[in-house]
């Protein structure tokens, strides 16, 4: 996190800073910024996300874990804070960042289990269904969240019920 950082707008506050990496090779791809406002919420700027200038998100993921934990499951959400909620549930996580990258996550070899946090929006539940239907075509076993809310990290921040949502993850 940067204590102090300025928005292309002008607006100065702490900012979390994320690298992106490609999510085959693992090699650095971008940097991905998040302005905080109070609380940790997101700060009323817009837009509150940002990647450096000309850098592409297509096929990156915000490692949450190195690759060295990534073993027999792999948990994976679009945004970085539903993935840090979902953390408090499951391990090792990653971020997606977006839908798009979501459905287009190609299956990883070793990986044995693949829990997708599905954001609640049209976009979210098309790509969690995309991207479990062809890691499941490629025989990993995959949960998809299900929850009232729009995504786990709502759950999280309104009621730290995470473990409850993950007990109602549902197989493809």
């Amino acid at each position: 996190e940067l204590p102090a950082h300025r928005h292309p707008s002008g607006h100065v506050s702490p900012c979390m800073v994320a690298l992106l990496t490609d999510f085959e090779t693992g090699d650095a791809r971008s940097l991905h910024f998040t302005w905080l406002g109070e609380g940790g919420k997101k700060a009323d700027v817009k837009p509150p996300r940002r990647l450096l200038a000309g850098h592409a998100k297509a096929g990156a993921v915000c490692r949450l874990w190195p690759d060295e934990y990534v073993s027999g499951g792999l948990g994976v959400a679009e945004g970085i804070e539903t993935a840090l909620s979902l953390a408090h549930g499951y391990e090792p996580v990653w971020a997606a960042i977006d839908a798009g990258n979501l459905s287009g996550l190609p299956v990883l070899p070793g990986i044995e289990c693949l829990l997708i946090a599905c954001d609640r929006d049209p976009a979210g539940e098309k790509a969690a269904r995309a991207c479990a239907r062809r890691w499941a075509a490629a025989g990993v076993d995959v949960l998809i969240t299900k929850q009232d809310s729009n995504d786990v990290n709502d759950i999280c921040a309104a009621h730290h019920e995470v473990e409850a949502c993950l007990s109602r993850a549902a197989p493809l």
